[in-house]
């Protein structure tokens, strides 16, 4: 049988070393131009961090907003937690910018610049017709394996909530636990002697 689809192979793999990357960025510190500098993955690795890296295709848009929001109502959680949320779109710094100045509302969280779009395209999210990245949503752990990756295409917005609650649950898994479908913080989890989840 001939397909007919054009497949794209992405350096991110789940279980891998992710992509290293390093990009312009508005950083949540400071005002104006000041606030203008550098994400870099190693650098936040070596710092035992954990970090979500999340794409979403263009600045002053309409659903955009209200996930890039959403994530920085939670960023406290997810600093609680160890772990630096990254927003990332092929938009340029200066777009980023005018974007929180005038619409969006000042991030305390960083919003990245993949201008360029080597990161979008490592990370299988790039659009090359349109030159835009899709929703993809990335858990890299200290030791910088990808965890966890999930890509949307198109319009439907992401839950935040369930990305912190995923985060829960691989942070859980590193430390050795096993953790059972539908797991949510306070809930129980599987032991080898008892394989079944505790209600």
């Amino acid at each position: 049988m001939k397909y007919e689809n054009e497949y794209y192979v992405s350096a991110a793999r789940v279980g891998k070393q992710a992509p290293r990357f390093e990009m312009e960025a508005v950083l949540p510190k400071g005002d104006g131009f000041e606030r203008f500098g550098k994400v870099n993955l190693d650098r936040l690795l070596n710092d035992g961090k954990w970090v979500v890296l999340y794409f979403y295709p263009l600045d002053f848009t309409f659903v955009c907003p209200t996930e890039i929001q959403s994530f920085n109502h939670l960023n406290k959680a997810f600093e609680d937690r160890g772990a630096v949320l990254i927003a990332a779109s092929t938009d340029s710094v200066f777009s980023h910018l005018a974007w929180q100045d005038s619409l969006l509302g000042h991030l305390n969280h960083i919003h990245a610049s993949d201008a360029n779009h080597v990161v979008s395209e490592a990370y299988g999210v790039l659009d090359d017709d349109r030159g835009i990245a899709w929703r993809g949503t990335f858990i890299i752990a200290p030791n910088g394996i990808l965890k966890a990756a999930h890509i949307n295409h198109g319009e439907g917005g992401r839950n935040v909530e369930e990305v912190l609650r995923t985060l829960d649950v691989f942070q859980n898994e590193v430390a050795g636990k096993l953790v059972p479908c539908g797991w949510k913080p306070g809930k129980d989890f599987l032991t080898p002697d008892n394989p079944k989840e505790k209600k």
